[in-house]
């Protein structure tokens, strides 16, 4: 298989409207789409731009010559967080109380 010209590509455009119909990589496939109708067809070829190419460095999501561990005397291994008592459902004051069904 024959490897595609990277700099240029082919377009074949409609003579009446300049609408144009396909985009070619080879010469030969823009020819044999104009064949099909060479009084309305014509090619054009065009050249690859190239955009400028911009090098982005992206930071380390987290620094790795800054961890420290917290141990305890207990076992080694990291403090537990309290458990908070269970303080029950939430009761407002009576004058902010407002009936579900009021109108």
């Amino acid at each position: 298989m024959k490897k595609y010209n990277s700099e240029d590509y082919f377009s074949v455009i409609e003579n009446k409207t300049g609408r144009k119909i396909v985009d070619c990589g080879e010469e030969t496939d823009a020819l044999m789409m104009v064949s099909l109708d060479p009084q309305n067809r014509t090619i054009t070829r065009n050249k690859f731009m190239m955009g400028p190419v911009v090098d982005i460095e992206i930071p380390k999501a987290l620094p790795t010559t800054n961890i420290s561990a917290t141990t305890t005397k207990e076992n080694g291994c990291a403090p537990r967080k309290k458990q908070l008592p269970d303080a029950g459902p939430l009761k407002l004051p009576e004058d902010q109380r407002v009936p579900v069904n009021a109108k």
